[in-house]
């Protein structure tokens, strides 16, 4: 048997490396799946912004045919971030700014867009209520959020404006953060001046 040289073992060890470093990426898990459009635009600063104002601008990847889907969109924001419905811009259809909800059509705006947006509200309004228990040194529990100002027991409180430069929504939505019960809401399944009409009479 011929004597194995400084090169031919550097060739071996080499192709051994080479072939533990590329097997790494192919067991990796994929990533949970997520409810409705989330699962292709995972970043919560893809649905929404909290704006200095303390208002809320909310991204739609699906559009308005007539169908008032805006309206319905814009209602489902402002309950779960607790502001008024009129605080609550919403911008659709824009490939600049809003997430790939591919096309509108066969009445899947709700299921998939109004799911995503639901769940990013409810992951949203967290981060406020966050900063707010820290500059009131409540603990959030405490706090409670109406009209987009954020109270403590002590009479206390803060808007949502004050704090949005503290806000960071370039994270990952998790969807573990439940939305709120039906039994709860005051803006969802009412009767809302439809968004869509002014521009049409």
């Amino acid at each position: 048997m011929s004597a194995l040289t400084r090169r031919d073992f550097g060739k071996a060890a080499g192709a051994l490396v080479l072939s533990f470093t590329l097997v790494p990426p192919l067991l990796r898990a994929a990533p949970a799946k997520l409810p409705g459009s989330l699962d292709k635009n995972r970043m919560l600063d893809a649905w929404l912004r909290i704006d200095a104002d303390g208002s809320a601008t909310i991204f739609a990847g699906k559009v308005e045919l007539g169908q008032g889907i805006l309206t319905a969109l814009a209602q489902i924001a402002a309950e779960e971030l607790d502001l008024p419905l009129v605080r609550v811009a919403m911008i659709s259809g824009d490939t600049a700014q809003t997430p790939d909800e591919e096309y509108t059509s066969g009445s899947q705006s709700i299921e998939y867009g109004g799911t995503a947006i639901r769940l990013a509200c409810a992951e949203a309004r967290a981060l406020p209520l966050e900063r707010a228990a820290a500059r009131l040194n409540v603990p959030a529990e405490r706090l409670t959020i109406a009209e987009g100002l954020i109270r403590a027991p002590d009479g206390r409180s803060l808007g949502y404006g004050p704090l949005a430069a503290e806000l960071d929504l370039h994270r990952e939505v998790t969807a573990k953060v439940p939305p709120k019960p039906p039994s709860s809401h005051r803006i969802v399944g009412t009767s809302a001046p439809r968004r869509d009409i002014p521009a049409k009479v």
